[in-house]
């Protein structure tokens, strides 16, 4: 009689750690490839509409990755091997860009002889028509994109765009169907690739297209918006995170991007900062433009500009902010005299900001 023999079990050597052990290992620092918010080992979605701006971002960072330069005040502190998948544009069209963004500053500080040598770029429109291009929802293009990063050591992939190299996945809608997506960057961060995903936005351009599913797999989301007022033809977006990790600091915050001739030029983003005055004001915490302005990390010329701009734009009325600061100057008062508060009595209006 033949002897019985088990079957392979699926999964059976994936490897496990003792808690004794997990205490023990000691791990290297995880360095930053852009400080202060992206770092290595993770996965980053950019998101955003045809036209606003992603790629000239995208391809912002990835010159500075490569050549350890900076974008604004992200800094990548070393040169870093960086791949660009590209599924959508032509070469020249990324020669092109490539240049301009070195040419004009957008990049500063870049090693041009490491970018020379880090940055490789994999272009759909640059092979032959033949030819297969990966398709991240199958295993089997997976494994060879991996093992492709493998053997040219590779520390960043940037994927640009999901549409163009997920012909596979059926439906973006459906959270099942970006499972296959989820299985390739969870396969690359166990590889130690850190990876940037670029994605298009839902026809509003308020959230990335597809499952939310998706980005649970992420540690870094960073969303770019239509800002109010846009120049045709003219890369310019409102930034803004929706998720980090790292340490961040004041860069994080939601701001107005554009390139310029001299490169990019980043602002406060106007509309958040209107929206966060105007909540200052109507706290009634603050009794003048000077204490809105302390509370705020601004100067008052600042909050005088911005209340004539809440003003213009309608979103309150120059009596409405006068009325705020008095009725917050009537609540102090009574506070300070021991007395109960009363709404209705708004107390004297201090008019000397306005």
């Amino acid at each position: 009689m033949a002897a019985v023999t088990s079957p392979v079990t699926a999964c059976g050597d994936l490897k496990g750690v003792s808690l004794g052990k997990l205490f023990d290992t000691q791990f290297p620092t995880r360095e930053y490839v852009l400080e202060p918010w992206f770092r290595t080992g993770e996965s980053c979605l950019i998101w955003a509409g045809s036209g606003v701006g992603k790629t000239m971002l995208t391809l912002s960072l990835a010159l500075a990755i490569a050549g350890g330069g900076k974008v604004w005040e992200w800094t990548a502190p070393k040169p870093r091997k960086v791949l660009i998948v590209d599924g959508e544009m032509n070469l020249m069209d990324l020669q092109d860009r490539l240049r301009m963004l070195l040419g004009n500053g957008a990049v500063d500080r870049v090693d041009r002889a490491a970018a020379g040598r880090n940055l490789e770029v994999i272009a759909r429109q640059a092979q032959d028509p033949e030819s297969e291009f990966f398709d991240i929802t199958l295993q089997d293009h997976q494994l060879a994109l991996l093992e492709r990063c493998r053997k040219d050591k590779v520390e960043v992939l940037i994927i640009d765009n999901l549409s163009t190299v997920a012909d596979g996945l059926a439906d973006e809608n459906d959270s099942t169907a970006f499972r296959t997506v989820q299985t390739f960057l969870l396969r690359m961060k166990a590889a130690g690739i850190t990876t940037i995903l670029v994605h298009h936005a839902r026809k509003d351009g308020q959230e990335p297209r597809g499952s939310t599913a998706l980005n649970t797999t992420f540690e870094v989301i960073l969303g770019l918006k239509k800002p109010a007022v846009s120049t045709p033809g003219k890369a310019s977006f409102v930034a803004a995170f929706s998720k980090f990790r790292a340490k961040g600091d004041g860069t994080i915050a939601p701001k107005t991007w554009s390139l310029e001739d001299t490169g990019w030029k980043v602002e406060d983003d106007q509309e958040d900062s209107l929206v966060q005055t105007l909540k200052a004001f109507q706290s009634l915490n603050f009794v003048s433009q000077q204490e809105v302005a302390d509370a705020l990390g601004v100067n008052k010329g600042t909050v005088s500009r911005r209340a004539q701009l809440i003003v213009a734009r309608g979103l309150a009325t120059e009596d409405g902010l006068k009325g705020y600061l008095g009725e917050a100057r009537g609540l102090r008062d009574r506070q300070a005299a021991g007395h109960s508060l009363d709404l209705d009595d708004t107390g004297p209006d201090d008019n000397s900001d306005f």
